[in-house]
């Protein structure tokens, strides 16, 4: 038995067919609007100036970043560790060839006694 399955969107705005939805985010809240074209495009008109002025950023609107802000100036635990140091945490942790290591891991390396 086949099925077909029609999804209508209707205007958030002004009740009426709507043509796509438009993702967008404000003081760290993201937002989606389902409008017609004549309302996405009175959307971006009004964003316009706004985007143009600001940075894009690779931060999708539907997740959070889980990226903690680094109050020590930018640095990792890991990337002050002295040479030595990191090569044995690497041996520990397996991590032989990892690009990023969490703060979260060199805590847990330290918390063990440096082994």
């Amino acid at each position: 038995m086949a099925k077909t399955v029609v999804v209508k969107l209707t205007d958030d705005i002004d009740g009426g067919d709507a043509e796509e939805t438009v993702c967008f985010s404000l003081d760290g809240k993201h937002y989606e609007i389902d409008v017609n074209g004549p309302n996405a495009e009175k959307l971006r008109a009004v964003l316009k100036p706004f985007i143009e002025k600001g940075r894009a950023t690779n931060r999708s609107p539907r997740a959070k970043s889980a990226r903690p802000s680094l109050s020590n100036g930018g640095k990792t635990l890991f990337s002050q560790l002295s040479s030595e140091d990191k090569q044995s945490f690497r041996a520990w942790a397996n991590m032989p060839t990892a690009r990023r290591i969490s703060d979260v891991r060199v805590k847990g390396w330290m918390a063990a006694g440096k082994p």
